[in-house]
């Protein structure tokens, strides 16, 4: 039987040391950890630091910049965006509904609100297979819907 993939991201206003924004492949999942495939290693981290959903999301991740840090520039402002393909970091401008990625070329739309992924998430620490499945048809059908068309891009 095919496993279902999850992916996971750090928490908006967490400190670790993985990119904020970015989305990791869940290789295991219990209620206190998750281990996550980062640069093709398995990294263990804390389960309440991240954010599980049952597919990969194909939207720009909107990013708070943490007071203090030095990366990306200030000149980017209070956030930034994180591509879904590859992780690159770039400058958001308001009110854009899509942005093509300087480091992979490909455009996406800009998740400037989550709320809908919050709807999908797995809160638990090992849903049963039926769940996540459910879940996961439900958040493709609404990532379907929402695609832009390449002429919108």
């Amino acid at each position: 039987m095919h496993q279902l993939q999850q992916w996971a991201r750090v928490r908006a206003r967490t400190n670790c040391p993985l990119r904020r924004g970015a989305w990791y492949r869940v290789l295991s999942l219990t209620a206190g950890e998750a281990v996550l495939e980062v640069n093709g290693k398995p990294l263990p981290v804390p389960r309440p630091l991240l954010q599980v959903l049952p597919i990969r999301p194909r939207m720009w991740s909107v990013v708070p910049r943490l007071r203090g840090a030095v990366t990306p520039p200030a000149s980017w402002g209070a956030r930034y965006g994180v591509c879904p393909r590859c992780a690159a970091r770039a400058p958001l401008h308001e009110r854009q509904a899509t942005m093509r990625c300087p480091g992979c070329s490909f455009a996406f739309l800009i998740a400037w609100s989550d709320s809908h992924w919050r709807v999908f998430e797995l809160l638990s620490g090992s849903p049963a297979t039926r769940a996540v499945a459910k879940a996961r048809d439900a958040a493709l059908k609404l990532l379907h819907r929402s695609a832009p068309r390449r002429s919108e891009v």
